[in-house]
């Protein structure tokens, strides 16, 4: 496959030490401050965030302020970036100034948790969503150096589908290294299946998840030496990202990814992860086994979306009335919640005004009992 000519070059190192920090955890420090300084930014995080528990948790960081960290989490469910999660899908970048609109740097949460430690705009992207939780990409830019551009969410555009299937694939792994002297051991003891294969598909290593699954047969098979699918049309997008992988590299994948849905007999169905061994520790994983492509194996988890983001688009509601609703129902009153989302009175008024039009509810409260159900982050 050609390679992507609108990809620039000096992008391309980066992209490869962002998956190697997929098998060697280690290298994501260094990967997120390479990646923070192609926009300008002072540190990077990658987190996952349980929605019922009103915290985050760092997966992974680079010059991050702890008493900053401490704050955030102190400060978790007022956080009027938080909304964002049902308005923007993976992959896609957007800055805490463009979604905060103009108020947000007046308001009390951005003054106590963010400029408070010297921080002002943040680059974000959602790396997974479901009902339970969301993983995203965090990177701060020092608040004297203004917002992000245009130009720089441009080119996190490019950056953050590789992030994404880096990280997806370290939760795969569950391991802190894996060694060239012992990599048949190791894959063996992962709970994800792992398959490693020439560029036409022939198996040179599964390990012992992936033999369950090619054994039983319901989703992935062995035809002789080749790695296939039950389904027809799963073998054929199996063999061509197989094929894809092999004859490109990783900044070849497409912003899809290959990412590949394979239905099972029973009922469960699979995605498989296609990734090309091409430079660095991907390269030294393969090696051992004359292997060019990885492909991981998985249960497809629930995609489906936040029960508020159905909330807001089944009531037309706009960014800046979901920040209001989501302080209000945690008990805020409408002055506290001006106050910290950096408005006027006036202007929240006007806010809970549409709301109570656009959902058929009167008063604060009966706003309050039919949002909560679904306003996770606010719980």
């Amino acid at each position: 496959m050609a390679s992507d000519l609108s990809f620039p070059s000096a992008l391309l190192d980066l992209v490869g030490e962002i998956y190697d920090s997929a098998i060697e955890p280690a290298k994501w420090t260094g990967a997120l401050e390479r990646l923070a300084a192609t926009v300008n930014g002072c540190c990077a995080v990658v987190t996952v965030n349980p929605l019922d528990k009103g915290a985050f948790r760092l997966k992974a960081q680079w010059n991050v302020n702890p008493d900053h960290e401490d704050a955030l989490r102190e400060n978790f469910s007022a956080n009027p970036i938080l909304p964002s999660a049902w308005y923007y899908g993976v992959d896609e970048p957007f800055t805490a100034y463009a979604f905060g609109g103009p108020e947000y740097q007046h308001g009390d949460w951005y003054k106590t948790v963010q400029s408070a430690y010297g921080y002002g705009d943040s680059a974000l992207a959602f790396l997974a969503k479901s009902k339970e939780r969301f993983g995203s990409l965090a990177i701060l830019r020092e608040e004297h150096l203004g917002g992000f551009s245009a130009a720089d969410v441009d080119v996190l555009r490019l950056l953050v589908p590789h992030v994404r299937r880096a990280a997806m694939i370290a939760d795969l792994l569950e391991v802190r290294a894996l060694e060239s002297d012992t990599l048949s051991a190791t894959l063996d003891h992962m709970r994800a299946g792992i398959i490693l294969t020439d560029g036409t598909g022939r198996i040179a290593h599964a390990n012992a998840a992936a033999q369950h699954h090619l054994e039983a047969a319901t989703a992935l098979r062995r035809d002789g030496d080749m790695l296939s699918a039950r389904a027809p049309e799963a073998a054929r997008d199996l063999a061509r990202a197989i094929q894809s992988a092999a004859s490109g590299t990783t900044v070849d994948i497409p912003s899809g990814g290959f990412v590949i849905p394979i239905g099972d007999a029973r009922g469960s169905d699979l995605a498989a992860w296609v990734l090309p061994l091409d430079s660095g520790l991907r390269r030294d994983l393969g090696g051992s086994f004359e292997a060019r492509v990885a492909v991981f194996v998985r249960a497809l988890g629930d995609t489906s979306p936040f029960p508020a983001e159905l909330f807001v688009r089944r009531y037309g509601i706009t960014p800046a009335e979901a920040r209001v609703m989501m302080l209000v129902t945690q008990g805020m009153t409408l002055a506290e919640t001006a106050a910290s989302l950096g408005i006027s009175l006036p202007t929240a008024k006007t806010h809970l005004a549409r709301l109570f039009e656009k959902t058929g509810t009167r008063r604060q409260a009966e706003l309050v009992r039919l949002a909560m159900s679904v306003l996770s982050p606010a719980a």
